[in-house]
């Protein structure tokens, strides 16, 4: 299944590769290290990080309403993985964009939420 999602999904990944490839975001989505989140129009890539544990998402691209609409449904999936935290890592936008859900944008530039 992650073959074909990801082949369609793909194109709004990859401008997102700013500092990896796609063979290794493939390899790590198919050992299980890195979790794809394929909606009809936009994706998302996370990976859980042990320490703290968190969601971090690694990629995402396509349309922006979309995305937005998948956060709470990958935040309880977070939880239920044991993630006190979700962060992100990307453009300025996305600290604005975020804000509305409760995510703060940290002085190392990334955006972090708690999900407890």
């Amino acid at each position: 299944m992650v073959e074909s999602e990801w082949v369609r999904c793909r194109a709004w990944l990859i401008p997102a590769m700013e500092d990896t490839t796609e063979p290794d975001v493939l390899l790590n989505l198919r050992s299980g290290h890195a979790q794809l989140w394929p909606g009809e129009r936009s994706a998302f890539v996370t990976q859980c990080v042990i320490d703290p544990k968190r969601m971090h998402v690694w990629l995402a691209g396509g349309d922006m309403r979309e995305l937005l609409s998948m956060i709470p449904g990958m935040a309880a999936w977070g939880r239920s993985m044991g993630c006190e935290w979700a962060s992100v890592n990307g453009r300025r936008g996305w600290a604005r964009i975020l804000k509305r859900f409760g995510f703060e944008e940290r002085d190392d530039g990334e955006i972090w939420k708690a999900l407890g």
